[in-house]
């Protein structure tokens, strides 16, 4: 893993590390830590109860990642992901109105994983497809023809590595070219409203890249780690609940507090940038922990689940299991635990 964290030790890794700690859930066990507290110069939030109220919290708002003038930053300024109030209300309405139904992402995820299987003999790595597929099967439940789909995909994983910081630095940023390509294409998805306020066409196509932009990073975290945890011992439906549960692909969530904000007994100065690790508010409820709560719950995770459980279906289904006593090496993210890579053999 990227960090030597043991349970022993005091909370003194840098925030944009513990997500990826060897152990995720040590800051967060016994004995009960505080509701919030300053690490380096960010706060984090841990406590079970404080998650949920921060995540509550109207002073505590999202922003955009920073990113240059351009496509790229207009599309995410305009994503419910990035966006707070009222603005935030209508434009995840317009996500929720553009989600497929979940029998035709069961469907299509079944179809596409048994066409990237074909002709596959040897060993390989997984995670490739578990980058991809899932963005192609919602485009194409979204009305998208399959080719355009698989476009959109790899547009989508570039807009995601640039805004990320993934892109190795002689790799110039296309974010904008991608952006600007992908709301084209998606842009043909959106039924042609008049004008109103805030551009309803416009604001409708950034919520079908949305769908995309955030299926991507996480589906495909969810996709490794639970390929990664079970490694043929169990039924390939399994792992997914148990990774929800126990080794969480969403680990934290950023805000920043416009205002001074009390957390517990702890009061947050305006202006600070506030981990939330909702991974820590594990109980067991209906809906996993990784998925938020609130008004920025994820509005798409049955989606997330039900993909990734027919993904590992699929593989299981013509005898692919990840390989055993390989090393899981996680993706430098502050937030999301995601393999870099998975490799797969026939058992």
């Amino acid at each position: 893993m990227t960090t030597d964290a043991k349970p022993q030790a005091p909370p003194g890794l840098p925030v944009q590390q513990m997500a990826a700690s060897a152990q995720p859930g040590w800051w967060h066990q016994a004995p009960p830590p505080p509701a919030a507290r300053q690490l380096g110069q960010a706060w984090i939030v841990t406590d079970v109860g404080a998650v949920t109220a921060a995540l509550a919290a109207p002073s505590l708002v999202v922003v955009p990642p920073h990113r240059p003038a351009g496509p790229a930053a207009d599309i995410l300024a305009r994503m419910a992901r990035f966006s707070n109030g009222s603005q935030h209300t209508r434009r995840r309405a317009l996500v929720s109105g553009l989600l497929p139904p979940l029998a035709s992402a069961d469907r299509i995820t079944s179809d596409r994983v048994n066409r990237r299987l074909r002709r596959r003999a040897l060993e390989f790595d997984a995670m490739p497809l578990a980058r991809t597929v899932p963005a192609e099967v919602l485009g194409i439940a979204m009305g998208l023809p399959p080719a355009q789909a698989e476009r959109a995909a790899t547009l989508t994983g570039r807009l995601c590595d640039a805004v990320s910081g993934l892109q190795p630095p002689p790799v110039p940023d296309r974010a904008d070219d991608a952006a600007a390509e992908l709301c084209a294409l998606m842009s043909g998805l959106v039924a042609d409203n008049t004008e109103t306020e805030g551009n309803v066409r416009v604001e409708a196509t950034a919520a079908a890249v949305s769908i995309l932009f955030q299926a991507r990073d996480a589906a495909a975290a969810l996709i490794g780690l639970s390929l990664a945890a079970g490694s043929g011992r169990l039924p390939a439906d399994q792992p997914v609940d148990q990774v929800l549960r126990e080794n969480a692909p969403v680990q934290c969530t950023r805000r920043r507090t416009t205002a001074a904000t009390a957390v517990g007994d702890t009061l947050i100065p305006a202006g600070a940038d506030v981990w939330i690790f909702v991974a820590a508010a594990e109980q067991g409820s209906v809906i996993p922990a990784t998925f938020g709560c609130g008004p920025h719950a994820c509005p798409a995770a049955a989606h997330a689940i039900a993909i990734s459980r027919r993904f590992l279906l699929g593989l299981a289904a013509q005898g692919w299991r990840a390989t055993p006593g390989q090393d899981i090496v996680l993706e430098d993210r502050p937030n999301i635990r995601c393999p870099r890579r998975v490799l797969v053999s026939r058992t």
